[in-house]
C-alpha cells in the first residue's frame, strides 16, 4: 500500500491533527471578524459594510467543514488496532469537536448581536 493513503489509520490520525490545527486557525480568524468593533457598553457588533455578514458566515462554514473533517478522521482512526498513533487521533478528534462548538457559539453571537449601520 502507498506510504500516504487515507485508508491507513495512522495517516488518518496525522490528517486529523492537521485539519484540527487548520480549524483552530479558522476559529482565530472568525474571532477576529466577530469581535472587530465589538461595543461592550451596548453588547452589539456594529458594522458598516454590507458584505461583512457574508464574510463571517463563509468563514464559519469553512471552519465548520474543516473541523468536521478533523473530527471524522480522528473518530474513525481512534480505536483501530493498526493505528500506530492513537494519541494523534484523539487530539484531532477533540480539537475538531472544540472548534465546532466555538464556531457555532461565535456564529450565534454574531447573528444575534450584529447591527448593520448605513452611512
Amino acid at each position: 500500500m502507498a506510504k500516504f493513503s487515507l485508508r491507513r489509520y495512522d495517516t488518518q490520525a496525522r490528517m486529523s491533527v492537521v485539519f484540527g490545527m487548520l480549524s483552530a486557525l479558522g476559529i482565530l480568524a472568525l474571532g477576529v471578524l466577530v469581535f472587530h468593533n465589538f461595543d461592550f457598553s451596548e453588547m452589539a457588533i456594529p458594522y458598516a459594510r454590507p458584505w461583512r455578514r457574508q464574510v463571517v458566515f463563509l468563514t464559519a462554514a469553512v471552519t465548520l467543514g474543516i473541523a468536521t473533517t478533523a473530527l471524522g478522521f480522528g473518530f474513525n482512526s481512534a480505536g483501530q488496532r493498526r493505528n500506530e498513533r492513537p494519541r494523534e487521533s484523539w487530539i484531532g478528534f477533540f480539537v475538531g469537536a472544540g472548534c465546532i462548538c466555538l464556531a457555532l457559539a461565535l456564529l450565534f453571537l454574531f447573528h444575534t448581536r450584529a447591527e448593520f449601520i448605513a452611512r
